[in-house]
């Protein structure tokens, strides 16, 4: 189970870093707006490093693996609230 944690944790950190540089525009990869992107780096960048903490530090995998499956359940309420108040053309 620590190992289902890490790896969680480091596709949460590549996640957030991809959606980090695609919200200072050194990136332009990203359909969704910059402030979605700003949401998306903090939530997947803060809840990978807490994964990694809380499996490591605290050496509780339990919920290291609840903290690096969470960024996953906001992120599609934040993708369904962003597709309900975008104007796409």
């Amino acid at each position: 189970m620590k190992y289902l944690v890490w790896l969680l944790s480091a596709a949460n950190l590549w996640f957030g870093g991809r959606s980090f540089l695609n919200a200072i525009h050194v990136l332009q990869t990203s359909k969704y707006s910059q402030r979605t992107d700003w949401v998306f780096a903090v939530l997947f960048l803060g809840l990978g490093v807490a994964g990694f903490y809380v499996s490591i530090a605290r050496h509780n995998p339990k919920l290291g693996l609840v903290v690096a499956v969470g960024p996953w359940a906001l992120a599609i309420v934040v993708l369904f609230v962003t597709m309900l108040t975008s104007n796409y053309q």
